[in-house]
């Protein structure tokens, strides 16, 4: 008993489609031997599959059934057309960790041998009512950051990280079955406390010298060869000097896979990444005096558009960033990052 063959057909012999337009073809059936009991079903989905070697993972997005035929077939030549209406996005693309295809699978499933195939054809590019939500009116207010007195946190960090080496100091003297409680416990203790202290005198370094600082970004969406322009804004607590302000645009391609509470992978590939001096009038900043530095990042005119595929910190991503970074010499970067959006 041979399984009937299979055969998609698309209007497009490129099968290459815009967001939102109606993809239309037919599937096409040769039937050998009669089939008392069967059903064609289309199977039409996004699949999104990670090409990094350390995490295997497949996501299924915009996934549809469509049951063509149900019923009986005598040997024989049968053509089914279907239609559907195609989603925004994501678009088609190839990257280096991860892929995103679209996929038609056909499928006979009957009361004697089932039978597949699977054909893929390009999305070019979503629809900007995707986007609609994302952009900015020109100045907005993205970020705003005033020096903080952290002499609270600081005690909390120290005590913390006392009371960490404390209990591992205690394992030393207590019993056996207590000694490895004690000394994970006071380990971690320690170690987090460790690290709260280095963020905190760090935070302390920058608000020492900076007052406020604010970032102001004249949109968050854009296409292709388009620009951002933007405005830093510092204000010193003391006088300072910039040894340089630096504007860096960047595209990471991202996989963050939680399998389960201990077990977590993230990877992040960059994709594209320009960095620019920005030019300084001057490069001492005094007290209570603002200083201004403005500029605009170029989106290239070969950059691929954002996708998100991310769902409760589980996906993949091609995001976009700005890093903004005043370099001084001596003293602590001053660093800060805005998210942004390329669309078609």
């Amino acid at each position: 008993m041979a399984a009937p063959a299979l055969s998609i057909c698309f209007d497009r012999p490129d099968k290459t489609y815009l967001g939102g337009e109606t993809v239309t073809g037919q599937v096409e059936v040769v039937v050998a031997d009669r089939i008392d009991d069967a059903e064609l079903v289309l199977d039409f989905r996004c699949r999104a599959s990670s090409r990094a070697q350390n995490i295997r993972r497949t996501i299924d997005r915009e996934h549809r059934e469509i049951k063509l035929f149900a019923g009986a077939w005598l040997p024989g030549q049968y053509v089914y057309p279907f239609a559907i209406v195609l989603p925004p996005g994501p678009r088609s693309y190839r990257g280096r960790i991860f892929d995103v295809a679209w996929q038609l699978e056909a499928a006979v499933r009957s009361s004697r041998e089932d039978a597949t195939i699977e054909a893929e054809m390009t999305l070019l590019a979503e629809q900007k009512t995707m986007f609609d939500g994302a952009t900015a009116g020109p100045g907005n207010l993205e970020h705003r950051e005033t020096a903080k007195n952290l002499t609270g946190c600081f005690s909390v960090a120290v005590l913390f990280t006392a009371l960490g080496i404390y209990l591992v100091w205690k394992s030393f003297a207590a019993a056996p079955e207590a000694a490895e409680l004690y000394g994970m416990g006071g380990l971690v203790i320690t170690l987090v406390g460790g690290a709260a202290l280095f963020l905190l005198t760090y935070s302390a370094l920058i608000y020492k010298r900076i007052k406020k600082s604010e970032v102001r970004l004249g949109a968050r969406s854009v296409s292709p060869g388009e620009t951002i322009p933007f405005t830093l804004t510092f204000e010193g607590n003391i006088p300072f000097d910039i040894d340089k302000a630096v504007v860096i645009l960047r595209a990471n391609e991202i996989i963050d896979y939680f399998r389960s509470s201990s077990n977590k992978k993230y990877l992040k590939e960059c994709v594209y990444e320009h960095r620019r001096e920005l030019p300084l009038a001057v490069k001492r900043v005094r007290t209570h005096v603002p200083m201004e530095i403005q500029g605009e990042v170029v989106i290239p005119p070969e950059a691929p558009c954002s996708i998100d595929l991310m769902q409760s910190g589980t996906g993949m991503a091609l995001a976009w960033e700005i890093e903004f970074t005043l370099e001084m010499k001596k003293w602590p970067d001053w660093i800060h990052f805005e998210d942004i959006v390329v669309r078609p």
